[in-house]
């Protein structure tokens, strides 16, 4: 029997997907600050997707932490990391001649030391994610069975420990002049307690558990967006280091805007449209394959394209993802190693 798809999970699946290529689409333009339009159109988007690798995590979160196979050490290992880390290896090895072969700048020996160094250095920068997201699955076991026995109280204690030992002094030390950030950094504490990404995994079970009959989408949904456009208003304004400590504020509230979004879209499961269900439901497994093929995506069309066309580069460099992906899906080997 066919497992049934959680479709509001799907939905940020997608948006999320979509909210990194788009970061990464913008990336070559915003290395070259020139004070233009095109460039604060650009500077403007890469906050608007500040969330998208939280909304990742989280929806990992949520779908792991309340699978009743979490527990199965052996499961884990036969069958959760091998389809993560299989596709990963051979994408990688993939990205590494690919990338080098389009920048121009190939060479068998820098190719094969990416390679080796796989293990712990990326040979993309956007293949980052995947090294925490291991992490976490290793962790998972020992994670659900600690969640399941905390009550409400106890984990609003847990994410507030994460606010403040993960998000917001990180923040302020980055954000003072260094004569007083010493006296805030809790590096030490931080690495032991917490991550960012634990963080964000445990929010995302936790969302899943909390009812929220009385919430308004609409108000949350609001409230998202003033958020997110405080944000963008930081963005701007902490580009004069008179203002930078003003980061705080945004690195705070992107938890927030994203716990709001994941609400917001929670709360319309059982009333999405048909269409909108079929066509979720066509893209959603496709998004780690284009995760993983993204980045090659993006380095043809923008060879074409240049890097102020990052809209351009962004919607072609989607399309030819997911066209590869989904051819990759319809061949049965492939799809077993590759995605």
């Amino acid at each position: 029997m066919k497992k049934k798809r959680v479709i509001y999970i799907d939905v940020i699946r997608v948006v999320a997907m979509m909210l990194v290529v788009l970061a990464h689409s913008l990336a070559a333009r915003l290395a070259v600050r020139d004070g233009s339009l095109n460039w604060d159109i650009s500077n403007m988007l890469v906050v608007i997707t500040e969330i998208a690798v939280p909304l990742f995590f989280m929806i990992s979160g949520a779908t792991i932490l309340n699978s009743r196979r979490t527990k199965d050490v052996g499961y884990l290992f036969s069958h959760r990391l091998v389809r993560v880390l299989v596709p990963f290896i051979l994408w990688s090895i993939i990205s590494a001649y690919g990338a080098r072969k389009i920048d121009g700048v190939f060479t068998f020996h820098d190719f094969f030391h990416s390679v080796l160094l796989m293990y712990h250095q990326p040979v993309l920068i956007a293949y980052w994610f995947i090294y925490p997201l291991v992490s976490l699955y290793l962790l998972s076991p020992l994670l659900k069975a600690m969640v399941e026995g905390m009550d409400n109280k106890m984990f609003n204690y847990l994410l507030a420990l994460w606010m403040v030992i993960s998000m917001f002094l990180p923040a302020l030390v980055d954000a003072l002049p260094k004569n007083l950030s010493m006296y805030f950094d809790g590096y030490t504490v931080g690495k032991v307690v917490f991550s960012t990404s634990l963080g964000y995994f445990l929010l995302g079970y936790k969302l899943t558990q909390t009812k929220h009959a009385k919430d308004n989408p609409l108000q949350l949904f609001v409230i998202a967006v003033v958020l997110m456009a405080i944000n963008v208003l930081i963005g701007f304004v902490s580009l004069k280091p008179a203002f930078h400590y003003l980061t705080v504020i945004s690195v705070v509230n992107i938890p927030v805007i994203a716990a709001l979004i994941f609400l917001v879209l929670k709360s319309f499961e059982g009333r999405y449209h048909n269409w909108f269900i079929k066509l979720t439901e066509i893209i959603a497994p496709l998004t780690y394959g284009v995760y993983l093929v993204h980045g090659l995506s993006i380095g043809i069309v923008q060879k074409m394209a240049g890097v102020n066309h990052y809209l351009i580069t962004f919607f072609f460099a989607t399309v030819l993802s997911l066209v590869v992906i989904f051819i990759l899906s319809k061949i049965p080997v492939l799809k077993k190693w590759m995605l």
